[in-house]
C-alpha cells in the first residue's frame, strides 16, 4: 500500500507538472494538444482496485480543471477513461495478466504488442471523448477526428516514453 500511495504522488506530481508547465505551452497549432497525463491512468498497476481507480481518475481530472480552467471537460474525460480501464485491459491482455498483484503496464511486463494495443486504445478513446466534449459540435467532426488523431499520436509516444522513464527507474532500483 505504501508502494502503491508513493507511486501515485509521484505520477501525479510528474505527469501534471509536464502537462501544465511544458505540453500547455507548446501548443504548435488547432490540431497538436497532447494529453500526457492520461499516462497516470493507463500506467497504474494491472490491479488497482475499480473503485481507486475512480477515485484516482475524478481526482486527477479535478486537478486538471482547477488549473486550466476547463469546467468539468477533464474531470468527465478522464473519469470515463478510468472507467473503461478495467474492461479495455480484460479485453486486450486476458484476465489471467488483469488478476496479477504488482505488475505495472510495461512493454517489458506486457510484450511491445500487447502493450501497444492496450495504451493505443485508452489513449484513442480519451482522446476522441475530449475532443468531442471540447468542440460540443457535430458539423466539424471530421476536424475533431483529425484533432483526435493527431493528439493520439503525440500523447501515445508520450505515454510510451514516461513508461520507459518508470520501467528504467525500477531496473535501476533493483
Amino acid at each position: 500500500m505504501r508502494n502503491f500511495l508513493t507511486y501515485v504522488g509521484v505520477f501525479v506530481t510528474a505527469a501534471v507538472l509536464l502537462q501544465l508547465f511544458l505540453l500547455d505551452s507548446m501548443r504548435l497549432g488547432v490540431y497538436f494538444a497532447p494529453l500526457a497525463y492520461v499516462a497516470f491512468i493507463v500506467l497504474l498497476p494491472v490491479n488497482t482496485k475499480p473503485l481507486a481507480m475512480l477515485f484516482l481518475g475524478f481526482a486527477l481530472g479535478a486537478f486538471m480543471d482547477f488549473f486550466e480552467g476547463t469546467a468539468g471537460l477533464h474531470t468527465a474525460t478522464t473519469l470515463l477513461t478510468a472507467y473503461l480501464r478495467r474492461p479495455e485491459m480484460t479485453m486486450i491482455l486476458g484476465k489471467d495478466v488483469v488478476g496479477q498483484e504488482n505488475v505495472m503496464p510495461s512493454v517489458k511486463s506486457l510484450g511491445g504488442g500487447k502493450f501497444f494495443r492496450f495504451v493505443a486504445l485508452a489513449v484513442g478513446v480519451h482522446c476522441l471523448v475530449f475532443f468531442t466534449l471540447e468542440s460540443l459540435s457535430w458539423e466539424n467532426y471530421h476536424l475533431v477526428l483529425l484533432k483526435t488523431a493527431v493528439s493520439g499520436v503525440v500523447t501515445l509516444f508520450a505515454v510510451w516514453a514516461v513508461s520507459m522513464l518508470f520501467t528504467l527507474r525500477a531496473r535501476r532500483r533493483i
